[in-house]
């Protein structure tokens, strides 16, 4: 049987954390209480998305049966993620260092906004981790489409599980404010679609993306258009004006996206059309060569 995670989160970093992991194989017993989660009502596809595959129970951590559930759950689980303030589940008498005392192998992860603390904890979300660490400005428009600091504390936290795993236990605190710093490199300038050889152009029915970045990529597509006085025009501005990309603008707009491709595909460019929505993957981003050497093997039995 899988792990199992206790996941007493709410909104969106700890839920995603979750269902990070879920994919990863682990069981997910998502903890919600009385009042159940305000993202339901703020955005009821996204919080459906991050409840499918998991078991939900509902527990109210204010009374004396809530509390006692919870440490008779956490004697049989390997995590518990919770994004309470620093005090909060202390005072219910199911913090960190009381659940640990019952099971002393849990990996507890408390999801937070920030590491230090003048007087009351304080609040906060996306917007003011990303202000207050300066990356707002460097960041926009993505932060107003991607919850960055969200999105980047939810695997900082999944790899805290990981690594509480693998160490045996402990309590782990997860920064959101930090974790955005996660996005906060210094600006690729070559990358925000003002070069010739990575932008965005219109095809017959949409728009293809070519992301030809390297120079061994650029000759090759150069080639394959029949174009080569293009190749020392790769970073070249996209911009009316410029001759080069008015050309190219003008060399995509005939065929359709289905057709560029294909036309990628057989020269082995890296172009690819725009999806019109997200596409959706049925668990994590890898494949594991032992498994698929274990399962050869017993195929040839």
């Amino acid at each position: 049987m899988s792990e199992l995670i206790l996941d007493l989160t709410r909104l969106l970093p700890g839920p995603l954390c979750t269902k990070i992991l879920l994919s990863m194989g682990f069981r997910i017993l998502r903890l919600l209480p009385p009042n159940g989660d305000l993202l339901e009502q703020y955005s009821p596809e996204t919080f459906a998305w991050l409840q499918t595959g998991k078991q939900v129970e509902t527990l109210d951590l204010k009374t004396a049966m809530g509390t006692e559930r919870l440490r008779d759950l956490a004697q049989n689980a390997s995590v518990l993620v919770e994004n309470n303030l620093p005090g909060k589940m202390e005072s219910f008498g199911v913090g960190p260092e009381q659940l640990r005392s019952v099971n002393p192998a849990l990996v507890y992860v408390r999801i937070g906004g920030y590491r230090d603390h003048d007087g009351e904890p304080q609040p906060g979300h996306d917007l003011t981790y990303l202000a207050d660490m300066g990356l707002l400005p460097m960041l926009d428009p993505a932060w107003r489409s991607i919850p960055l600091a969200d999105l980047c504390g939810a695997f900082w936290a999944a790899m805290a599980v990981l690594q509480g795993l693998r160490m045996g236990g402990g309590f782990y605190e997860v920064y959101l404010e930090e974790s955005c710093l996660t996005a906060g490199w210094p600006r690729l300038e070559f990358l925000d679609g003002g070069r010739c050889c990575y932008t965005l152009y219109e095809a017959s029915d949409g728009k293809i993306a070519l992301a030809a970045l390297e120079p061994h990529l650029w000759q090759r597509f150069c080639l394959a258009a029949g174009q080569e006085s293009w190749q020392d025009k790769a970073f070249s501005p996209a911009k009316v004006g410029n001759s080069v990309y008015e050309q190219m603008c003008a060399f995509f707009r005939p065929r359709n996206t289905a057709q560029w491709g294909a036309w990628a595909a057989q020269h082995h460019l890296p172009l690819r059309a725009l999806a019109s929505i997200p596409k959706q993957s049925s668990g994590p981003p890898w494949r594991v060569e032992s498994a698929i050497q274990q399962n050869r093997g017993t195929a040839n039995v």
